[in-house]
């Protein structure tokens, strides 16, 4: 079912924040196994948000949304997160 949107527990243009204590990559493609550093774009930081942009894609067994991030640096971008982590902790929320 990869490249196919597999969630809707977002809907476009929500705000979501990520609800965990840590920094979040931002990636420039769904999914995380066996990528090089450069698909790392940005940080979500413990208290940042992110605002879907819409569609979600599944890779490396987790959700990935599309969203437009505020990341640590300042700078507004683009970008996939996973919707939790391989150990099941949610990272984005409602």
């Amino acid at each position: 079912a990869d490249g196919t949107a597999v969630a809707t527990r977002f809907a476009p243009e929500q705000i979501v924040p990520n609800l965990t204590n840590s920094r979040v990559n931002v990636r420039a493609t769904p999914g995380y196994l066996s990528k090089s550093d450069g698909d790392v774009i940005g940080i979500l930081p413990p208290d940042g948000t992110a605002m879907v942009l819409g569609e979600s894609q599944l890779a490396d067994n987790l959700v990935w949304w599309r969203v437009r991030a505020t990341v640590a640096d300042g700078r507004a971008l683009d970008g996939w997160v996973a919707e939790a982590t391989a150990s099941g902790v949610q990272i984005l929320g409602q």
